[in-house]
């Protein structure tokens, strides 16, 4: 149960949660008013999990998505077949998880043909002619509505959410997993509360991967929020514990889900 410290992480109710991507690690919970709303995804994070976005083009005709991941690339899926093949003789490999690599290589190879683009950058606010901002990636959209923006990047979430709210304007949906908060934890109350200025909470769920704090606050937490002045409505806190069934699904699917109660 967590303390009445951490309240300000308590969602408001939304009665049309939805859920994109697959049934553990890559899944993320939404409003459906988020799937209606507009038709840009931008995501930074992508590694070999692409499953959200892929159920977001699926939605509708006009919808699209920009992806951000300087660690990828036709190589990185190469070598993740090659080793997997390699591993295979010296029976620490199996024939079906060959076959999964090439499934994940072949997807990525097809995916210039698909209403997702990969860009090769890491996102920073950092001059570099390797890294993007987050105005640059907004701005590369070529979009004149709102967007959702995903975001999972091990870590660098609390620098690239400094400024957020400055682009509020921007944005109608904000997906984020929040990484290391046993390290992280006042950095990311202060981000925290500051973001619920332009942005309220709508769920909550713990990655089971890394387990709990002494704080008994998860080490890693998938939050999603809406725009304040899009979609508010006079929503009342919920009290209901999370995960919620047949909506959320553990991240390692050979760990019990981790439950979030307040108080």
């Amino acid at each position: 149960m967590l303390n009445s410290e951490f309240e300000y992480l308590r969602p408001f109710e939304e009665n049309d949660l939805v859920r994109l991507g697959k049934k553990n690690d890559g899944g993320y919970i939404i409003s459906k008013k988020s799937l209606d709303n507009d038709c840009c995804l931008l995501t930074f994070g992508m590694n070999n999990e692409w499953s959200f976005e892929e159920d977001f083009v699926k939605y509708k005709k006009s919808n699209f998505v920009h992806i951000y991941d300087h660690t990828v690339g036709l190589s990185f899926f190469i070598y993740r077949l090659y080793k997997s093949i390699k591993r295979l003789f010296y029976f620490k490999s199996s024939l079906s998880n060959v076959k999964d690599k090439l499934k994940e290589l072949i997807k990525y190879i097809k995916l210039p043909k698909s209403k997702i683009t990969h860009f090769k950058y890491r996102i920073s606010n950092e001059a570099s002619p390797l890294n993007k901002s987050l105005s640059d990636t907004i701005n590369r959209t070529s979009h004149n509505g709102k967007i959702m923006l995903k975001i999972d990047i091990e870590g660098d979430e609390f620098k690239i959410l400094d400024d957020i709210n400055f682009y509020s304007e921007k944005i109608h949906t904000l997906i984020v997993e929040f990484h290391n908060l046993d390290i992280n934890l006042n950095k990311f109350e202060k981000l925290i509360k500051e973001i619920n200025n332009k942005f309220y909470i709508i769920h909550i769920h713990a990655n089971n991967n890394t387990g709990l704090g002494t704080n008994s606050l998860p080490k890693t937490l998938e939050i999603t929020l809406l725009n304040y002045n899009i979609f508010f409505k006079n929503n009342k806190r919920i009290n209901k514990k999370f995960p919620i069934k047949d909506l959320d699904y553990p991240n390692n699917p050979f760990k019990k889900d981790i439950e979030i109660i307040f108080k």
